[in-house]
């Protein structure tokens, strides 16, 4: 190899260099090189998160649909944040911040295109404000965010849809169907306790409840939250589903009944008179189509209206008596100015009600549609007088003043087309134009029939807002009619908002359309709801579902209100803006850290007294969602096109966009009162916080990587350059640190191609080490060429023989030891360490394939008479004289013979005292490494990890100090969740991780199996409030194809599952918990289909039951959990079919949610769960520990834990098992490989015996892994003492002491061992070795010490940290130990097994060994090195 070097050295000079040149540039030149993804640097691989991950990718959920962003406020001041002032800058940020735009390819983009949601269903996209879990929901003064669009949406789909549809028709049924106070309509007194309980306060107090929950409009509520098991929520239920279903039938009947008769009467040609037979036919049409189209939501909506028609007169009869009596009493002066005298100044309740319904019953008023019900009027359309007539003002233009159905009568519908058919016609034909008062007595006052003929009877109007009309006295005394004008002004109510079309501009609509406006304004009017259409939000108008909430008030206010006052507030239950229908009760110990006292200790009777700071909770969607989102119709500016890609770039510029905003001034102090942080996670596809620091982090080492190359490259320059221009080699140490540079980029450029990412822990290790490693290797091989003052071919072949050994070995032990370390399955450790790898072959074949060559090259330089540096320069002839003079420096140089020699090498009392400090020394370097390991403390907090000089250190401290909360999540794999037992013990686990000391308290309804369960039992609200009437929403209504029902039964709580929480006597009930029940609240029929009396249960009657269900196929199970996915909105983030999903053909970009679930279930997961009280790492390890007891660890079945805390803290639950591995496996492996090197090199020399080989082998590899093991244990304590705790990265670092280790005590053992066979003595064979050795591994030491100082020099306190006091231990502690403490452990090795030397063959003189001047004299001929040796040996004892 090296005589091809010397005889063709121009393919070593470039081929290699080429090689390198090309890895690097195409290495480099690759997009998404940098490891910016914190699971992929520190979980292990072999761990149980990392294995759920690759379940969780094998099904397609590897990657989340939703990232966090999670903004916190603190006072800068360290105060109470929750002040007035404060919570208006808190405000201000917030109102900045989701007002915030992005520019992204020419088109802006707003929060809206990218939060998790946005909507309340099909339709409502970009219709309703982003989704936001914030403590300031606590105050009315966040409704800002709700813009006027919003407002209208919940109006419509809460408040209408949700609330006033459902329930009022209901509520007519409670009580009138259901209660014993019915009267004629009464079939069940099942309301009536319920009834009592709201109407009478002595009732309610009578049976346990407070006075004040007497209040009839709370009924509303009522009827919508009574158990589906309660008497009186089946009888409501029941009854509901059967008269809507026998309504619709009749009504259909009654209106194909008349259509069939005007068409008999018609077509018999008894009606004659042409405008007769016009008005027949025009009824005819209208009523035909009536028959053919009118469905159950229009019965539905009917006699919602109808029960409101009820509700004003039975609700609104006390409040008017006093309203009329105040009303005459004010006017009656003026009313005896009128002809008919005035009205009676007091009325009773019933003749209140009956002016209510005449007001409902009046015409619509386009002038002042609220209109008023004293009956005062001439007029009832609001052009009237007052005092002239006995009619109100206003109304809903549709008189159903009648009797249900009393058309059927007429029309003897129910025996209609039979036998014994009569119906009331005056002769043998219908007769609606008759002067006989039959048809318009009992048809045309049927409230059915008026409202359905309304909806296709044209009218013209509008929504007005005048004011009542006044007195119209022809006299006027005294201006009379001004001062009723001007009093029936101020009391006339102002109803209509321009939502309310047509508004203030007539259009002809239908009767029915302004029956209906005028019912929903007198429903959102004062007198009932008291809510405005477009004005009123969820912040100032509340549903009364959420604790210490009403209906129709609104949520406190922090302006005006003291310190303690706000205080009091937020010590109530929080609420999102549905007042926990959805989620429930949010757990303010995510959102509010520092209090006093604890969460969960305070409460309204024992208040908060400080808060320290508040956390807002952003959900945004991930980039696979984010494409769908700007498809739709409803987006402003509209719809827009993005590839998933696209999606990714434009939520990480929201990501950094947000910090931007939300962090403004966090290092200001005078940026207002409050500091705002900002931190956003890695999920949805897209990199966050922590991903921005880890690449701020990885590219931020190339200043000082520069530094420490060029203060490597000077160093070696000085020590490798002579006043002699022609033997100075700084020309080729320069050529030699530049092959050391390019083949380290060369080797991460290899790395990168072969899908390593440069990650943290390789930018900050490697440089600093690998360059360290290389420029030894160098050194050996010049030094060499240096000190055996080679000038022939010969020469320069013999000196790399002499060095390629023990290159050849330390190369190979570094490469095995890093190799090992592949057995450590924390990422950031097996892969910097495989590109160790990488980096050191490549060092070694340029060391030994090319450098070699340019080292040739300088020798020829040399005998030419060429300069350094200046090599077209020649150096004149040598004189005799300069011959004479030119007596190099011996071998060693300076350092060893000054010092190392006398304090190491000689026999001396200097030496022996050396040698006592150095074992004790290293004795007491031990005692404190094994101290410092003891008090090792594990884990890199985030704020360690965050520089300090970015906001986001700040957050990770106000976090891990006073908020300590996490998300996360459980998910399974597959499972046959068709198996009862498999079920229950599914929702226990749920239930006993959320039980964890760690775990924020959540529903166990809100697990998807647990929701799907209650879907399939009796206990099912789909029903409730379906969109469809006609279209039964629960699973016992869904029939699959084999006419089998999505069913379940309950079965016993075997698994001692948490129960329901009932209230009781009013109280309110913040968490639900289970949804398994006892024996009494359980549905009567669900007891009879488990064999129990419903009435005496006997030994049952304490018995718990929960839902389940068995025995579904997984086509079954398909159409089952499609059906409750579509109708309830699903979860667990079950597979789906995308590819099945039908479009809304009204709006493009939206689907309709009835994708079809995969089955069987491969992967589900719970709902986000929150951590909270994490301010430590033994916090995090508790609750990775207690989490994943209940869950990973169970074998029953395949659960685990998923989300950031498992992510990042991972690894610290088994960081010491992996470093004592780790440490064992790198020392196990230098003795292995040092040993079969030793034993193979010396057996192929063939001069000693193979026990001796064997022997020495082992001694020397016992050596060199004893040196290893002694660093080790030095570098670790030492760097726990100095502050370094156990994470991937320090372990990183620790483990690297092994290389330098090894690159010591190699190099030194090998050396000894081959030292001559005439050195007998250790002494001898030391100063063999370290004459030769000495220089270069203290170059080497001084070169990477060089580059790990530079380390200390960077801005990043977690580097300086976790990189530099760990390596620079490492290079002193290597050095000492291997360089100083071995070499003094070998000079007391006088043992003939490391003897494996050469026997002397020229003559007895061996290089080092003492030559007196006879003896020299006598010598034969010697080459230049062992003269020079002789020359300046100093004496050494034998």
């Amino acid at each position: 190899l090296f005589n091809q070097q010397a005889d063709s050295a121009v393919p070593f000079l470039v081929i290699i260099p080429i090689i390198l040149i090309c890895l690097t540039a195409i290495g480099w030149t690759r997009d998404d090189i940098i490891e910016d993804q914190v699971s992929n640097i520190w979980i292990p691989t072999g761990s149980v998160t990392n294995d759920n991950k690759k379940r969780a990718e094998e099904v397609g959920k590897g990657e989340t649909k939703v990232s966090n962003f999670a903004t916190v406020a603190i006072p800068r001041d360290g105060g109470n944040v929750l002040t007035e002032s404060h919570l208006k800058e808190i405000y201000e940020r917030m109102e900045k911040l989701e007002s915030t735009t992005v520019e992204y390819k020419g088109m802006t983009y707003t929060w809206e295109d990218i939060c998790a949601s946005n909507n309340v269903g099909l339709g409502t996209t970009y219709k309703f404000p982003c989704l936001r879990i914030s403590p300031m929901d606590f105050f009315q003064e966040s409704g800002w965010f709700f813009k006027e669009a919003d407002r209208v949406t919940w109006y419509k789909e809460v408040i209408q849809k949700r609330l006033v549809y459902p329930r009022v028709p209901r509520f007519g049924i409670m009580s009138q169907v259901c209660s014993s106070q019915g009267g004629a309509t009464s079939q069940s007194s099942a309301c009536d306790h319920q009834l009592g309980l709201r109407s009478s306060p002595d009732y309610a107090v009578a049976n346990g409840f407070d006075a004040s929950y007497a209040n009839p409009l709370l009924l509303l509520s009522d009827v919508g939250s009574l158990e589906m098991n309660d008497p009186c929520k089946i009888c409501i239920e029941q009854s509901f589903e059967g008269l809507m279903e026998q309504f619709t039938a009749t009504t259909i009947g009654m209106f194909q009944a008349i259509a069939f008769e005007l068409n008999r009467l018609l077509e018999s040609g008894n009606v004659t008179d042409i405008d007769e037979i016009t008005q027949m036919r025009e009824l005819l049409i209208k009523v035909g189509t009536l028959s053919q189209t009118v469905q159950r939501a229009d019965v539905e909506e009917w006699y919602r209206y109808y029960v409101i028609r009820g509700l004003y007169s039975q609700l609104g009869a006390s409040a008017y008596v006093n309203q009329y009596t105040a009303f005459v009493t004010q006017l009656s002066t003026i009313c005896l100015l009128s002809p008919s005298g005035c009205p009676p100044t007091t009325i009773d309740e019933q003749e209140a009600g009956q002016h209510l319904r005449d007001h409902a019953d009046a015409d619509f008023s386009s002038v002042t549609t609220a209109g008023i019900p004293f009956p005062f009027w001439d007029s009832s359309d609001g052009t009237g007088n007052l005092f002239e007539g006995n009619s109100p003002v206003g109304g809903s233009g549709i008189d159903m003043s009648g009797t249900i159905f009393s058309s059927t009568r007429y029309l003897d519908l129910q025996n209609f087309q039979k036998d014994a058919w009569s119906p009331l016609y005056n002769g043998q034909y219908i007769d609606p134009l008759s002067p006989n008062s039959t048809w318009a007595g009992l048809v045309e006052t049927d409230p059915v029939y008026r409202w359905f003929i309304g909806s296709v009877t044209p009218m013209t109007a509008s929504c007005g807002n005048g004011y009542l009309t006044g007195t119209n006295f022809t006299n006027n005394p005294s201006n009379v009619n001004d001062i009723t004008a001007a009093a029936l002004a101020a009391v006339s109510q102002q109803w209509c908002t321009k939502y309310n079309l047509p508004f203030e501009e007539d259009q002809e609509m239908t009767q029915k359309h302004f029956a209906t406006m005028w019912y929903d304004l007198l429903v959102d009017s004062p007198s009932f709801l008291g809510i405005t259409q477009g004005q009123s939000s969820p912040y100032d108008w509340t549903l009364g579902t959420g604790c210490g909430y009403s209906l129709g008030g609104s949520r406190a206010s922090y302006t005006n209100k003291s310190e303690s006052s706000i205080l009091r507030i937020a010590s109530e239950i929080l609420y999102n803006i549905d007042e926990g229908v959805s989620v429930g009760a949010i757990d303010t110990n995510i959102l509010m850290g520092g209090t006093f006292p604890l969460v969960g200790d305070y409460s309204p009777s024992n208040p908060l007294q400080f808060v320290k700071a508040v956390q807002n909770i952003y959900p945004a969607a991930g980039r696979l969602v984010i494409p769908d989102r700007v498809k739709n119709c409803n987006r402003p500016g509209g719809a827009v096109n993005l590839t998933v890609p696209e999606a990714q770039e434009l939520l990480e510029k929201f990501k950094e966009v947000f910090e931007k905003v939300w962090s403004e001034g966090w290092n200001d102090p005078n940026s207002g009162k409050v500091q705002f942080v900002f931190f956003s996670d890695d999920q949805g596809g897209a990199t966050g916080t922590v991903a921005e620091i880890l690449n701020a982090f990885t590219l931020a080492n190339g200043q000082l990587t520069t530094i420490s190359i060029v203060i490597i490259a000077v160093f070696s320059a000085i020590f490798l350059f002579s006043f002699d221009h022609v033997e100075s080699r700084v020309l080729v140490t320069m050529v030699g640190v530049t092959l050391v540079v390019l083949s380290f980029f060369a080797a991460l450029g290899l790395g990168i191609l072969s899908g390593i990412k440069i990650s943290v822990s390789m930018a900050w290790t490697l440089p600093f080490i690998i360059l360290g490693l290389g420029v030894d290797d160098m050194y050996i091989v010049l030094l060499s060429l240096k000190n055996n003052r080679v000038e022939s071919k010969e020469g320069f072949v013999a000196a790399m023989k002499e060095v390629i050994v023990p290159v050849s070995m330390t190369s190979l032990v570094n490469v095995a030891m890093f190799a090992i370390m592949n057995i450590v399955d924390i990422p950031g450790v097996y892969k910097t360490a495989q590109m160790a790898v990488i980096a050191v072959t490549l060092l070694y074949f340029t060391i030994m394939f090319c450098f070699p060559a340019y080292c040739y090259l300088d020798i020829k330089r040399q005998q030419a008479g060429r300069l350094d540096l200046l090599v077209c320069i020649k150096r004149e002839a040598s004189t005799e004289e300069d011959a004479e003079n030119d007596v190099s420096e011996p071998e060693g140089g300076f350092i060893y013979h000054r010092i190392y020699k006398h304090l190491v090498v000689k026999s001396s009392p200097l030496s022996v005292f050396f040698k006592i400090i150095s074992i004790i020394g290293t004795a007491g370097l031990m005692g404190v490494g094994i101290y410092g390991i003891t008090e090792r403390e594990i884990g890199l907090g985030l704020q360690d990890f965050f520089p300090e000089n970015h906001q986001a250190h700040r957050w990770a401290v106000i976090s891990s100090e006073i908020l300590g909360s996490w998300s996360g999540a459980m998910q399974w794999g597959e499972e046959d969740y068709t198996n009862p037992d498999t079920q229950l013990f599914i929702i226990k686990q749920f239930e006993q991780v959320v039980a964890t000391q760690h775990t924020a308290e959540s529903n166990t309804k809100s697990l998807w199996l647990a929701n799907f369960n209650i879907w399939m039992s009796r206990q099912c609200t789909a029903n409730f409030d379906r969109s469809d009437p006609d279209v039964k929403e629960c699973g016992m209504d869904q029939v699959f194809e084999d006419d089998t029902t999505c069913s379940g039964f309950w079965m016993p709580n075997t698994y001692n599952a948490r129960e329901k929480v009932f209230s009781e006597g009013g109280q309110c009930v913040v968490n639900e918990e289970g949804i398994c029940r006892p024996t009494s609240q359980m549905h009567h029929l669900d007891l009879i289909e488990l064999g129990i009396d419903p009435t005496n249960p006997g030994d049952k009657a304490n018995a718990s039951w929960c839902p389940v269900f068995q025995d579904f196929s997984d086509e079954k199970l398909q159409f089952c959990l499609t059906r409750w996915h579509k109708y309830t909105g699903g979860g667990g983030a079950l597979i789906k079919n995308e590819a099945t999903k039908t479009p809304n053909p009204d709006c493009n970009g939206e689907f309709y949610n009835d994708a079809l679930i995969e089955t069987p279930i491969r992967f589900s997961q719970s709902p986000t769960i929150f951590f909270f009280n994490l301010f430590s790492h033994r916090d995090y390890l508790n609750m990775l520990e207690e989490t994943r007891e209940v869950c990973d660890d169970v074998d029953r079945v395949v659960c685990w834990m998923s989300g950031i805390p498992f992510d990042y803290w991972e690894q610290y639950l088994t960081i010491e098992e992996v470093l004592l591995k780790a440490s064992a496996a790198a020392v196990g492996a230098g003795f292995g490989v040092a040993f079969l090197f030793l034993f193979a090199k010396l057996m192929s020399e063939k001069r000693h015996t193979t026990g001796k080989i064997a022997l020495g082998s082992f001694i020397g590899a016992f050596l060199i892994a004893m040196t290893t093991l002694l660093s080790l244990i030095g570098v670790v304590g030492i760097s726990v003492i100095s502050g370094v705790s156990l994470t991937a990265f320090s372990a990183m670092a620790f483990l690297l002491s092994v290389g330098f280790a090894i690159e010591y005590s190699v190099h030194i053992v090998h050396r000894f061992m081959e030292a001559p066979q005439s050195m007998i003595e250790p002494a001898k064979r030391l100063d063999y070795a370290m004459s030769f050795l000495t220089l270069p591994t203290f170059m080497s030491f001084v070169s990477s010490t060089i580059g790990v100082v530079c380390l200390a020099f960077t801005e990043f306190e977690f580097t300086e940290r976790f990189f530099f006091r760990p390596l620079i231990a490492v290079m002193f502690i290597t050095y000492w130990i291997g360089c100083w403490f071995l070499p003094v452990v070998l000079s007391f090795m006088k043992i003939d097994a490391l003897r494996c030397g050469a026997e002397a063959d020229n003559g007895g003189f061996v290089p080092g060994e003492e030559v007196d001047v006879d003896e020299k004299e006598q010598a034969p001929e010697m080459d230049s090195t062992e003269m020079v040796q002789a020359k300046n040996d100093e004496e050494i004892e034998p």
